[in-house]
């Protein structure tokens, strides 16, 4: 048997468990993502994205995604494979990748563990939270995939990584749905892409708010975000990135007195304060594109305005 769980909190605690465990380590829900591109292409293409943008040394970002892709590779398809995931954006994105991989490599015989609530634990926002021994009485409830399953996650990881921002809207009303969580995840996706009004999506238009409230360290930053946004499974690093992209150019929206949390330093004491821009936009009489532009993906959608 064969666990792949997201991340080293949650391998680290199951570690007693019969059979070997992977940890996957990768940020499907954001950075360049396309089909059309080969599987090397796709690797120089989010290395050189999370160098820039998190300072992830893109020789580090390659030799983790080779090998954690070597061993799935090595699965033998008789192995039987359980994926531990939850109901976020973060876990899903990155469960369909999987099954989609796990499919190509021919390994039919996939388990799964997903649960978006635990008795006693609110609110939940991930397996994390769970003790050893809560974790792997978990295994008891583990449910062999369908091929129906099977086929929704697939077309789903189509549909994410389609550069057309329609299609994923298309797949929610054509594609029948018997996964749990991934029909949610993708009604909520709309709230990644930006506004028409403000050019914020709602994460952004989120921090936005809250800085100009006053919560403008960092770390008091990203816990009322992910307060608020629980579904997202939303990384320090990831609203960094998404903050960064904020400070750019001689309009920037807000501005920090040191920098965010990235790969070389992951703790920050950093303060944020909102610019006079930052409060035009929110009150919708300036638009973000034309103040810091836009230069971002949204799975396969590349979103792009140079200033």
């Amino acid at each position: 048997m064969i666990h792949i769980v997201n991340g080293d909190v949650v391998g680290n605690k199951i570690r007693d468990i019969d059979g070997e465990i992977i940890v996957w380590r990768e940020m499907y829900d954001f950075g360049p993502l396309s089909l059309e591109w080969s599987k090397e292409e796709l690797l120089q293409r989010r290395a050189a994205f999370f160098e820039d943008r998190l300072e992830i040394p893109s020789t580090i970002f390659i030799s983790n995604c080779v090998k954690q892709n070597n061993l799935l590779s090595n699965i033998s398809t008789k192995e039987e494979v359980v994926l531990w995931f939850e109901h976020d954006r973060f876990d899903q994105t990155m469960l369909m990748y999987l099954i989609s991989e796990l499919s190509v490599l021919g390994i039919v015989n996939i388990s799964m563990i997903s649960i978006n609530q635990y008795p006693g634990i609110h609110p939940f926002q991930g397996l994390g939270q769970l003790s050893s021994e809560q974790l792997i009485a978990l295994l008891d409830s583990k449910k062999e995939l369908s091929t129906d399953e099977i086929l929704e996650a697939i077309s789903g990881w189509i549909a994410y990584n389609s550069k057309d921002a329609e299609e994923y809207k298309r797949w929610i009303h054509n594609t029948p749905h018997f996964l749990p969580f991934l029909l949610p995840f993708f009604q909520e996706h709309n709230s990644y892409f930006p506004s028409l009004k403000t050019g914020l999506n709602e994460v952004e238009y989120l921090s936005l708010s809250l800085i100009h409230e006053g919560n403008r360290q960092f770390y008091e930053l990203f816990k009322k975000v992910t307060e608020k946004r629980v579904n997202d499974g939303l990384s320090d690093f990831h609203l960094t990135a998404i903050l960064n992209e904020l400070m750019k150019g001689p309009n920037p929206l807000i501005m920090t007195n040191q920098p965010l949390p990235n790969y070389a330093d992951s703790v920050s004491n950093a303060k944020l304060e909102i610019t006079s821009a930052g409060c035009e936009v929110l009150n919708e009489k300036l638009n973000r594109m034309d103040l810091v532009g836009i230069d971002w993906w949204i799975g396969g959608v590349h979103m792009y305005k140079k200033v």
